[in-house]
């Protein structure tokens, strides 16, 4: 779509999803105002995805936040693109951690200071 070869993004996109359905999601933002799951992926490791509503342009968009010592957010005009969004930025913490570590680590190669 925007003439890019690289599709590492992309991929992540597809290859994100969240284990609770659209209706679901929904149906929490009515009666709460927000979505929220907690995912663990690693032993104690555990990914918090928020969606709620947000006026944005006088109108009501949906806000995303995902976050495991990375905090990633932004916001989307429909459910189908938050939920996408979600699941994406779950996979990048993911990608992340696997080729990066944390951010509260002292440096790429050091936990400690």
């Amino acid at each position: 779509m925007f003439g890019n070869n690289d599709k590492f993004l992309a991929d992540l996109a597809n290859k994100g999803y969240l284990n609770t359905s659209k209706d679901e999601v929904l149906k929490a933002i009515a009666e709460t105002s927000n979505w929220q799951e907690f995912e663990e992926w690693r032993i104690s490791t555990v990914t918090e995805l928020n969606i709620g509503t947000e006026k944005f342009k006088d109108e009501d968009w949906f806000r995303v936040t995902v976050k495991c010592d990375y905090e990633f957010s932004c916001i989307c005009p429909t459910i189908e693109r938050a939920i996408e969004m979600a699941g994406m930025y779950q996979q990048l913490i993911m990608h992340l951690f696997n080729q990066v570590g944390w951010p509260s680590w002292a440096s790429i190669n050091s936990v400690e200071p």
